[in-house]
């Protein structure tokens, strides 16, 4: 039994690896032992309070810029400008927040997750789950994380390639600034300025590690949560049937026994299986469940933004807005789609119980099937604190809000 744990836990961590490589950026991991000598202590922490410092200092400068342009009464173009930086830096802000103090129970669900793990599959069915869902994610996590980082080194480059361009030009040119951010200095000075835009390079950086490290432990636990409830699927749709009724068997499956003991404990067995998932889902759920509320509230006006600026404002800022547009689609999008995933898989159990052999089972088997599918029948949601479920009709809307929102804006634009 520690042999398949320690099996389990091998599988899973390897599914983080992309998303740990993503938290050491920050100082953190959910996966890799306790530094064990204090100059390793004082690095990792060191790293984190860098990190959430700077990320501070960020958000706070650059709430400070918009404020000042609604004091002195800015235009609704120069205003909008910036208002999507904010937005992005304040989820960012709060997604470190929570995987800070959320730290601990991330690494308990990821050990409690191991249990229940298939590491060797019973049949054909199941290795097929597994490897479709692992593999999917791999590549969802690469493309995430890829356009991210692409999306910030583009970000912190653009001003030196306008800056470059312009003097190729014979134009004369000030080299700019990454973010739209106000400081209590003069940063226009040769040495401020240097300071300036290394500071929003790296704190820019630690947005985007801190984004992506949020989003990938989420999607990763949502991802595996599903491979397992479909897994349950599979077991439950097996129960009571004969193997030979069973195409592309691995193992052999074993029928109910005439005085229905072995059945009734599968059943059991699994009912446990599938309250420990519920249990997972509902720890998953209370520790991202303000994030998503902030997740929908700001991804509309985000991406309205984002559209406003990159088809009216900053032609020299195209490429990097169309980047941040990109990620900003992704990001509430996988948030949508994983969410939905788990909903979907919860139904499933209940349509599998009506597929099984429960009619081969005595009296008690059928009254434990029965409380399985009342249970199955209330499916599981990721909500945004409890107001709304997330699923995929919820990224329809956000889309559809957001189009709202420019159309709003282009019309108060054209008016002035």
């Amino acid at each position: 039994m520690p042999e398949t744990k320690d099996t389990s836990l091998q599988e899973i961590h390897k599914t983080l690896d992309l998303c740990n490589f993503c938290t050491r950026m920050i100082g953190l991991s959910f996966i890799d032992d306790s530094p064990a000598s204090v100059f390793a202590k004082i690095k990792t922490n060191s790293i984190f309070l860098i990190s959430a410092l700077s990320l501070t200092l960020l958000v706070v400068a650059e709430i400070a810029y918009v404020t000042s342009l609604i004091i002195r009464t800015a235009s609704v173009a120069e205003f909008v400008t910036s208002l999507h930086i904010v937005g992005y830096g304040s989820m960012s802000f709060c997604k470190l927040l929570t995987l800070w103090f959320k730290r601990h129970t991330f690494r308990k669900l990821i050990e409690e997750l191991a249990d229940i793990w298939p590491v060797t599959p019973e049949n054909q069915e199941e290795a097929d789950i597994k490897q479709e869902s692992l593999k999917e994610l791999r590549l969802g996590q690469f493309w995430y994380a890829f356009f991210n980082v692409l999306g910030v080194i583009w970000y912190n480059i653009t001003p030196i390639l306008i800056h470059l361009y312009r003097k190729s030009r014979g134009l004369p040119s000030v080299m700019g600034y990454v973010w739209h951010a106000a400081y209590p200095f003069d940063k226009t000075k040769p040495i401020n300025h240097v300071f300036v835009y290394a500071f929003e390079c790296f704190a820019g950086s630690s947005s985007m590690w801190t984004m992506v490290s949020s989003d990938m432990i989420f999607t990763s636990m949502a991802s595996h949560i599903g491979l397992l409830l479909r897994v349950l699927q599979v077991k439950i749709r097996r129960l009571g049937v004969d193997a030979a009724e069973v195409d592309g068997s691995l193992a052999t499956d074993t029928p109910a026994p005439s005085d229905g003991v072995g059945y009734y404990q599968d059943i059991v067995k699994l009912i446990k299986i599938h309250q420990r998932l519920i249990s997972y889902s509902d720890d998953l759920e209370n520790t991202f469940s303000l994030v998503n509320l902030i997740n929908v509230m700001l991804s509309s006006v985000n991406i309205c933004c984002v559209m406003f600026v990159i088809v009216l404002l900053e032609p020299w800022m195209e490429m990097s807005n169309k980047f941040f547009l990109g990620a900003a689609l992704t990001q509430v999008g996988i948030l949508c789609w994983y969410a939905d995933e788990i909903y979907r898989a919860s139904v499933g159990v209940a349509d599998a119980v009506y597929a099984s052999g429960w009619y081969n089972g005595d009296v008690r088997a059928r009254r434990a099937l029965v409380v399985l599918i009342q249970r199955s029948q209330k499916p599981l949601y990721f909500t945004a604190l409890k107001f709304r479920p997330i699923t995929m009709t919820t990224y329809s809307s956000i889309i559809t809000t957001s189009y709202s929102y420019f159309t709003l804006l282009y019309t108060v634009y054209r008016s002035d």
